[in-house]
């Protein structure tokens, strides 16, 4: 079971902004008197990034296996979480714990959409895949801790319970 968090439609808008002004950059070069080169080099960075950012497909996802969890954010390594690395497993409200991130290290935080590593109202830090106010937390190896979670909350833990049976009897 593979889900992806949806994507960031600024993340759109910027691409788009980008090449505008990496196109624009590339035809004033012919009216400038200043060193054409550096114009073409600033346009040719503005279309690359341009297009990096349209081709971004989801903000993060998460994929469950029998004995892994898979948690992939942008511009974030992605976590590899083997079933039998965890320590602790449980599902709780953002809103009620000392668990919430507070926080971002490094990735996004638009809204209730969150990806990459945050620190915690705790002192620890975790890394994230999560949109909406319910999470699953997992505690691994190492005091690795992860929250994992989508807006539709109920069905996705159900999803998680059924493809993957180690997972199901942590969260019994």
């Amino acid at each position: 079971m593979e889900i992806l968090l949806p994507a960031i439609k600024l993340m759109t808008y910027i691409g788009i902004g980008s090449i505008a002004i990496g196109i624009l950059a590339i035809r004033g070069i012919f009216r400038s008197s200043r060193s054409k080169f550096s114009f073409f080099l600033g346009a040719l960075i503005c279309i690359a990034l341009g297009i990096f950012f349209l081709n971004i497909k989801s903000s993060g996802s998460i994929k469950v296996t029998e004995d892994s969890l898979t948690l992939k954010a942008i511009l974030s390594k992605t976590q590899v979480i083997e079933i039998d690395k965890i320590q602790r497993a449980w599902v709780d409200d953002l809103q009620d714990t000392e668990w919430r991130p507070i926080r971002r290290s490094s990735g996004t935080s638009l809204g209730n959409l969150r990806t990459g590593w945050f620190r915690l109202q705790n002192g620890r830090k975790a890394f994230l895949v999560l949109q909406g106010e319910k999470a699953l937390f997992i505690q691994a190896d190492k005091g690795r801790v992860f929250l994992i979670g989508v807006e539709d909350f109920d069905p996705f833990i159900r999803q998680v319970k059924s493809n993957s049976s180690k997972l199901r009897r942590l969260l019994q």
